[in-house]
């Protein structure tokens, strides 16, 4: 099989030489293991701090390790109780073509997809950590009710692109979504769920937000923080929540040259909330998130975008291009 290994730490965005394409033998199992054949491939923002050790919720990735990164599998052979072959599971995978994997032991975290009428690369989107993200963060940190205005950053990434369509179904009013360059932002509003969509890259954003919030911004799902964040809170209404979920802007910067936040205070003269929260910290209730998701888009409530990549050896080429902003939607690589 093939496996892709970290052949050198980036200085910086990872480059194709921060990776070496390896065979390796099909490992074999043992008792309570799973042998899977990889479907999909995910890609994060995230990844990048994978290679620099940087990730202290994930194990350390030395030299010559194959790359970490959840994705969707067939169970192949089952030395396992609970699992059989042809079950479908998403799993911390690695970057390889097949992978064992012991179901038992929470670092996988594996679970066995409910939802198999409909597609298995919603396994890395919409009925995973993407999909889950968006839903925890408007459902249960900002607890969006009917009415509300709404702003998402980062809104054509993975996360962004179902976080309109969340918005929309837990009943929000105006939804607007942040994004870079004309054909994202004619995807939010054609393609995405929302009502208008703020170009970061031509347009002024304080006058853009201004423009589409006359009364004010109730919530804000924030993939972006920084300098954008800070405009946000010089329109927070009272009582508004802000979800932090990402902080893409500033990933590549050295700490020296991250934002220095003026408006800060405007939480206090609001009686407003920002919250950041962890995908992981809701691992128990994912059978219920993925339920809610998937009965959302058998309604048509929520319709997936996916950017799929064909073939493993496009894995690095997929995570580089995720910083390039190259993606729309929920990033993947098909594998088999």
């Amino acid at each position: 099989m093939r496996q892709w290994v970290l052949a050198s730490r980036p200085d910086g965005l990872a480059t194709i030489d921060n990776f070496r394409l390896e065979e390796a033998p099909v490992p074999e199992i043992g008792d309570r293991e799973l042998l899977v054949r990889t479907l999909y491939l995910g890609v994060a923002p995230v990844m990048l701090r994978y290679m620099t050790n940087e990730a202290s919720f994930e194990r350390p990735l030395e030299i010559g390790d194959v790359m970490h990164g959840r994705g969707v599998a067939e169970v192949i052979a089952s030395r396992h109780p609970d699992f059989r072959p042809g079950d479908r599971v998403q799993s911390k995978l690695g970057w390889r073509e097949y992978a064992k994997i012991a179901p038992d032991d929470p670092y996988f975290l594996t679970y066995k997809m409910r939802n198999t009428d409909l597609p298995a690369s919603y396994g890395i989107g919409s009925l995973a950590m993407s999909g889950f993200t968006a839903l925890i963060g408007m459902r249960e940190i900002c607890q969006v009710v009917p009415g509300e205005t709404v702003l998402v950053s980062g809104a054509a990434g993975g996360v962004g692109s179902q976080a309109g369509f969340v918005a929309r179904a837990l009943g929000a009013g105006n939804v607007v979504g942040i994004a870079g360059g004309p054909e994202k932002c004619s995807l939010l509003m054609t393609r995405l769920g929302y009502d208008a969509a703020i170009d970061y890259k031509s347009e002024n954003v304080r006058e853009k937000l201004e423009e589409n919030f006359p009364d004010g911004i109730d919530v804000y799902f924030d993939n972006v923080f920084g300098e954008v964040l800070d405009e946000v809170l010089l329109l927070i209404n009272r009582r508004a929540r802000i979800a932090l979920c990402g902080r893409i802007s500033e990933y590549l910067k050295p700490v020296a040259e991250h934002h220095a936040f003026r408006n800060l205070g405007r939480l206090g003269l609001q009686d407003a909330k920002l919250e950041a929260f962890f995908v992981y910290d809701y691992t128990a209730r994912f059978a219920e998130f993925e339920d809610i998701l998937a009965n959302w888009i058998r309604d048509g409530k929520l319709n997936p975008l996916e950017h799929v990549l064909e073939g493993l050896e496009r894995m690095p080429e997929a995570l580089i291009g995720l910083y390039e902003g190259r993606n729309a939607g929920v990033a993947m690589v098909r594998i088999g």
